[in-house]
């Protein structure tokens, strides 16, 4: 995972290089025509983590407390994997400063371009957007040059995304060193079904294209559940019913339930 931090600090040094810069071009087309640009995380698909975060109980029964392990192994495992969902949020930025710009309307696609430089360094990022079934396929490409290091149409994230934001797919890539390639590192995907029910999914990925952790979210109000799964691990599922406030927390078949006061019992 050190690799994903080495990389937000490179693109927290791009995000400083695009404040610092003084000289942005793009094309100056109306871009009344072009789509609107997508949410990198759709807001009403994201995970509710309310219920753990609202929930702290400490039962007394009789002059002790409760056993509640089971309710807060479960709390620790959800709240501790935020993150997971929120990691698309880093490229929110880019699509704003993308919508910013004109568009120009080239090979079928629509092409957003600005460039930014500072000292010696330069930064160019190009989005791209082709309509295709139900919506429109988009592509982020970066070139930068700071005299030293160089790039060029490195395709930072692509996906395909509804027209009406409800469901969409997108693949976050980094850039291996050796070989200056794109190189798939987080995935997610997304529907949102009703105000009440909705899905996503998310994916990590080694060097080698391999996944190595899968969250996937499913909420059909009142019952919420979790799974994570890991290629060398048992799966981790959880279940809470936000009526109830009871649920369960469930590594490799081996479950464990609490009720409505969140204290132990017995799964039935």
């Amino acid at each position: 995972m050190n690799r994903y931090f080495k990389y937000v600090a490179f693109i927290v040094l791009i995000v400083g290089l695009m404040a610092c810069g003084d000289d942005s071009t793009g094309p100056d087309v109306d871009p009344g025509d072009a789509p609107e640009f997508p949410q990198v995380q759709n807001e009403e698909a994201k995970p509710d983590f309310s219920f753990f975060e609202d929930n702290q109980p400490k039962v007394v029964k009789g002059e002790s407390l409760a056993e509640t392990s089971n309710y807060y192994d479960a709390r620790s495992v959800a709240l501790a994997n935020q993150y997971t969902f929120a990691f698309a949020n880093v490229y929110s930025g880019f699509l704003l400063a993308g919508s910013n710009e004109d568009a120009d309307f080239e090979d079928g696609m629509w092409v957003w371009a600005y460039s930014y430089s500072y000292q010696n360094e330069t930064v160019s990022i190009k989005t791209t957007a082709e309509e295709v079934a139900n919506g429109y396929q988009w592509a982020m490409y970066w070139s930068y040059d700071d005299g030293e290091t160089s790039f060029e149409d490195y395709k930072v994230m692509e996906g395909i995304v509804s027209e009406d934001g409800s469901s969409g797919e997108w693949k976050f890539n980094i850039l291996n060193p050796d070989t200056n390639e794109e190189v798939l590192a987080y995935n997610s995907e997304w529907e949102v079904i009703s105000d009440t029910e909705n899905n996503m999914s998310v994916k990590w990925y080694d060097e080698t294209g391999n996944s190595t952790l899968t969250v996937e979210y499913n909420e059909d109000q009142p019952e919420f559940y979790m799974t994570f799964t890991y290629p060398d691990e048992s799966d981790v599922v959880l279940f809470w019913n936000t009526d109830t406030n009871e649920g369960y927390y469930d590594e490799g078949g081996d479950r464990r339930c609490w009720d409505e006061n969140f204290e132990d019992i017995s799964c039935s």
